[in-house]
């Protein structure tokens, strides 16, 4: 009997967008109440593009084409936007490249050090050994 209610209410919204387009969420509910109809906003929106009030789109692609208008004269967002945590300082590629290369370096030199500490205790042990 719910499910029955539910599809009354969404018939019922249908035909208030028919004859009045331009009806408000709040005064269609009001009227719904009145017959005894749950309606929920999500109805109101599913009557209206029922009735090609609006078109259908998902979130994504609302938000997607919102970022788009940036206004006259502003340029379009770079591509590549990298959320930072609050407080993290921006970072160009050539500089973390930088980074990157010295610290393999440093690790190079760093092996070198422990080959030749090893090959000291290898001569080291085989001297001592008979």
């Amino acid at each position: 009997m719910a499910a029955k209610k539910h599809s009354e209410g969404l018939a019922f919204l249908v035909d208030v967008l028919k004859n009045k387009p331009s009806t408000p969420y709040a005064e269609a509910a009001e009227a719904a109440k009145k017959k005894g109809l749950t309606v929920w906003p999500i109805m109101f929106g599913k009557a209206k593009l029922m009735l090609g009030h609006v078109k259908a789109g998902s979130g994504a692609a609302k938000r997607a084409k919102s970022m788009t208008k940036r206004g006259p004269g502003r340029p379009p967002k770079a591509a590549i936007a990298v959320k930072r945590g609050p407080g993290r300082p921006r970072t160009n590629g050539v500089a973390d490249l930088d980074g990157i290369v010295a610290a393999v370096r440093g690790s190079q030199r760093e092996l070198e050090q422990l080959r030749s500490v090893a090959r000291k205790m290898h001569e080291m042990i085989t001297s001592a050994l008979p």
